[in-house]
């Protein structure tokens, strides 16, 4: 059974890397995917925590509570505002206070050992370390209420 268990994943793991080329929830949905197929690869994600290295954990990118600052001055770019349901948390890499959303959270208490979960800084320097180029997403949220207007 185990070994059709193993199969199965595989399978699907091929699968959605053949469809949407990652298994990075926030990437598969800038793609089309549907909950199905994200909950699948956060299933796959689940089931290798125990072995994954560094390099093979997804990225979940929150907004550092500094966003409005180091964005200042960068035309066509609103402020960021979190929501009410956004909650503090801390870069794994550089420790800094970021905002994590809901949906987030939620994504990385699924799979604990599955994800990094790294301000939007460090985000961008760990994909660029990978060598790919970075992708700044999110999972679907800002249907909250706003924190403060200003």
């Amino acid at each position: 059974m185990e070994d059709g268990r193993r199969g199965a994943f595989e399978v699907a793991r091929e699968a959605l890397l053949g469809r949407y080329g990652t298994l990075d929830p926030t990437r598969m949905r800038a793609h089309g995917a549907d909950d199905v197929e994200v909950g699948a690869a956060l299933n796959i994600a689940r089931r290798d925590e125990g072995g994954l290295a560094r390099d093979k954990r997804l990225i979940l990118a929150c907004p550092p509570t500094n966003m409005n600052e180091l964005l200042e001055g960068v035309p066509g770019v609103p402020r960021y505002v979190p929501t009410v349901d956004h909650s503090l948390t801390r870069c794994a890499d550089c420790g800094t206070d970021m905002w994590i959303g809901p949906r987030q959270q939620q994504t990385a208490v699924r799979a604990p050992g599955a994800f990094l979960v790294l301000c939007m800084v460090c985000a961008v320097q760990e994909t660029e370390r990978r060598g790919a180029v970075p992708v700044i997403g999110d999972l679907g949220g800002n249907d909250g209420r706003p924190r403060h207007a200003g």
